[in-house]
């Protein structure tokens, strides 16, 4: 008599949006050294800020959820000191985590970007959220790899992530009917939208991207971002509890209160014809900025031209989510190729993609000394002391 066995057990393999998937299109050796080989970054500036925006606008939101429920309205713009307190809460929090800010100055500037997203963008965003900070997941097929490298026993990947914000929106509600959010979003879908709809809403603690350079085949930053608001619609839609989901948004925080290196690399964009929020779309605009010079202060910007420049709204339908799910299976397979090539020959360095088409990316990297990638190889040089004879 034969007796059947039980099939050997494997890890389903996990792979974040942000961290895993984000994370190696931003440079694979890079995430090999932070994800996989969990190596800290000596100045985890970005990570601290972004962690920082997410922080303060889910305990604004818990703040006017609560006076909601009591019957209150408290809803932003609020004072100051309101918002310091949140902040100050949120940074403490943080502070326990090891994430600190570099310098007064990301601070300042991360209090103030803070300051805005919530008296800015609040009053129409918090009326409209129905959850916040949701974990998806889901799982796909893990894609095909070639011969030699198929040394997992996984057949399927896990596929995860944590939207900052779903919106629940009902037409026909008169709250809707002025909100510049629900409007901008209407105004930018090519369809006619549901009666009752939902919408994925997703900060980033960044400038809005330039526009993908046609004399590129790569896929740009901006395309990766609606991947990701696509992908995290298609995990949504498994939920029982979820409506139709006709939009993602995109909020780039920075350009609510825009760097003077913000304000320079805008100008760049437009002398290259890289973005599609142009100064001159603003007459006001236009001339504040025609007006100032490297060395002054930036001008402070109107209002609707920085929010203008801070939404990206990306429709979702049936071919824009397949076509962000086979893209991102893509990455995942090409990861599983260079962990496998690492298992194989076990050299990192020529084993994992490495990519210096973004500069900042190199200059926040603690391998960029060593790296045979990176502009800016080799070691740094110190400090030095010239003597009067």
């Amino acid at each position: 008599m034969n007796l059947s066995s039980r099939p050997p057990l494997y890890t389903l393999p996990t792979y974040s949006l942000t961290s895993d998937i984000l994370g190696f299109i931003r440079c694979g050796l890079q995430y090999r050294y932070t994800r996989v080989g969990r190596l800290p970054s000596s100045r985890p500036v970005q990570m601290w800020f972004g962690q920082f925006i997410h922080g303060v606008m889910e305990e604004s939101y818990l703040k006017y959820a609560a006076a909601k429920k009591l019957g209150q309205i408290q809803g932003p713009p609020w004072t100051t000191q309101e918002i310091d307190d949140i902040c100050d809460a949120v940074q403490d929090r943080l502070r326990v985590q090891g994430l600190v800010p570099w310098t007064p100055q990301v601070e300042a500037i991360g209090r103030a970007r803070a300051q805005q997203m919530i008296n800015e963008l609040g009053p129409d965003l918090f009326p409209l959220i129905y959850r916040a900070e949701v974990r998806l997941t889901g799982a796909r097929l893990l894609p095909a790899l070639p011969a030699p490298y198929q040394i997992r026993v996984a057949d399927r990947y896990e596929i995860a992530g944590v939207v900052d914000v779903i919106t629940h929106v009902q037409l026909k509600n008169p709250a809707t009917q002025s909100n510049k959010l629900v409007q901008a979003i209407i105004a930018a879908l090519p369809k006619k939208v549901p009666k009752e709809f939902e919408i994925i809403v997703d900060y980033k603690g960044m400038r809005r991207p330039s526009l993908p350079d046609p004399k590129s085949s790569q896929p740009s930053l901006w395309e990766h971002h609606e991947w990701q608001v696509q992908t995290y619609a298609h995990l949504r839609q498994m939920h029982e509890d979820s409506h139709p989901i006709v939009a993602g948004v995109l909020v780039y925080v920075n350009e609510l209160e825009p760097s003077k290196q913000d304000l320079l690399d805008l100008m760049e964009d437009v002398r290259n014809s890289r973005t599609d929020v142009r100064p001159d779309q603003f007459p006001v605009v236009d001339k504040l900025l025609q007006g100032w010079k490297k060395k002054d202060v930036p001008p402070a910007l109107p209002a609707d031209f920085r929010l203008k420049r801070a939404l990206h709204i990306t429709p979702v339908d049936p071919n824009s989510i397949q076509l962000a799910l086979g893209q991102f299976d893509k990455v995942v397979q090409n990861i599983e190729i260079c962990r496998a090539k690492e298992t194989l020959c076990g050299n990192l360095m020529t084993c994992w993609d490495m990519n210096n088409s973004d500069h900042r990316t190199c200059t926040a990297c603690d391998s960029k000394t060593f790296c045979t990638n990176s502009p800016e190889k080799g070691m740094p040089k110190l400090p030095g002391i010239k003597l009067k004879l």
